[in-house]
């Protein structure tokens, strides 16, 4: 049996898993006007706080009242990293306010390589009052993880393209559902943090991926990458009262297949038994299928609904 915490799949097992939530700060009682001063993240191998590291610019904003609005910030921080480390996720999920004016915003999950550089990424992009100061210094252990990551969202799977081509010959107006590498042809850009999506319809929102009976092991590996990124796009979703079906979508070859030795059907059940644990964990659909045309017509099945 194929394990998903096997050798195999190192690349993800090296990931620290953790839940974050960016720290906002209304200055202004009763104004929506919001700024992010922190990112606080916690998971099984501790908790972390990213500052803001510019709060002066706020000095741009309230003039004179800015040295009561970054002591607030300042305290506000202090506050939610004592109790981090107290109580850990709990501090997250069971958040207990304590100034007025600074609040958590939604809880997401994440993966990387620590937890410091999950906070600092998240910072780098979500906050005005924050410069990154310099790449985080890495180990060669941890360059290699994001490496190997990057390597297993930049696929040369064919299957999206060809399954692309045959819903838009189909039904043209679902082909703007496709994401835009898709519909353009284009390479992916290697990114070890992005969420890849290949298909985000009204009522299906679905990732492809090819189980090969040849280079078995990168495929397993690039379709366990997608269900993560089905996963984390899955609990974006803003209501549950509109939520989409989320399906890892996998076309492999016939069990039945005369080109397969008995060694690779028995890898590719393994390969699917395992992969559908792993799905049903996080709660995804894995919908394994033999053809293009059978992952096309399903598409044009689910967005008939």
């Amino acid at each position: 049996m194929i394990s998903l915490d096997a050798p195999t799949f190192l690349d993800f097992d090296r990931l620290q898993r953790a839940i974050w939530s960016p720290v906002l700060f209304r200055p202004i009682m009763g104004s929506p006007e919001q700024f992010v001063i922190g990112i606080a993240v916690a998971g099984e191998n501790g908790v972390h706080l990213e500052r803001a590291n510019q709060l002066r610019r706020l000095e741009c904003v309230f003039s004179d009242a800015s040295e009561m609005a970054i002591m607030v910030a300042e305290t506000a921080l202090n506050v939610i990293e004592a109790d981090l480390f107290r109580r850990s996720t709990s501090a997250l999920t069971d958040f207990k306010p304590a100034i007025s004016g600074v609040l958590l915003g939604d809880l997401r999950e994440a993966q990387g390589i620590s937890l410091k550089q999950i906070a600092v990424s998240w910072m780098t992009a979500m906050s005005s009052l924050y410069t990154r100061n310099g790449a985080l210094q890495l180990s060669e252990e941890q360059e290699e993880v994001l490496e190997e990551v990057a390597e297993a969202r930049e696929s040369g799977d064919r299957l999206p393209a060809l399954v692309f081509e045959y819903v838009q010959l189909e039904r043209p107006n679902l082909g703007r559902f496709f994401s835009n590498e898709i519909r353009s042809g284009q390479q992916r850009r290697r990114n070890a943090h992005s969420v890849i999506i290949d298909f985000a319809g009204s009522k299906l929102v679905a990732n492809f991926g090819t189980l090969a009976s040849s280079n078995f092991t990168a495929s397993v590996r690039r379709i366990k990458t997608r269900l993560w990124d089905l996963k984390v796009d899955r609990d974006r979703e803003p209501s549950a009262l509109v939520m989409r079906d989320h399906e890892m979508i996998v076309q492999h070859p016939a069990m039945n297949d005369p080109q397969l030795s008995q060694k690779q059907v028995d890898r590719l059940r393994e390969a699917l038994e395992a992969l559908e644990a792993q799905a049903d964990q996080e709660e995804i659909r894995l919908r394994p299928l033999n053809r293009v045309d059978e992952i096309g017509k399903h598409i044009l099945l689910k967005e008939a609904a």
